[in-house]
């Protein structure tokens, strides 16, 4: 597995343009974690084609057996349980 390109950016920098950010995204296929002074918050810049791949990850886990056990669980748990304050 090849590795990944990470680069961290400030969103208050500059000399940073989102052109910029684009084309390492999509040079690399890596990501983008943008930053900005006094926050800590953080998000991420993605390619759409690896944002595609997450999406088609997460509908092939979420449709296993043991996804949809364990949602029915969760269902009949919350068809019994009161609501707190009820």
């Amino acid at each position: 597995m090849s590795s990944r390109h990470f680069e961290s950016y400030d969103a208050g920098d500059a000399g940073v343009s989102l052109a910029k950010l684009h084309d390492e995204v999509v040079r690399f296929k890596g990501r983008i974690e943008i930053t900005r002074n006094g926050s800590d918050e953080r998000c991420v810049l993605i390619s759409k084609s690896e944002l595609d791949s997450i999406e088609a990850a997460l509908a092939i886990l979420s449709d296993t057996d043991g996804v949809k056990a364990m949602s029915a669980q969760i269902a009949q748990l919350a068809a019994v349980v009161e609501p707190v304050g009820a």
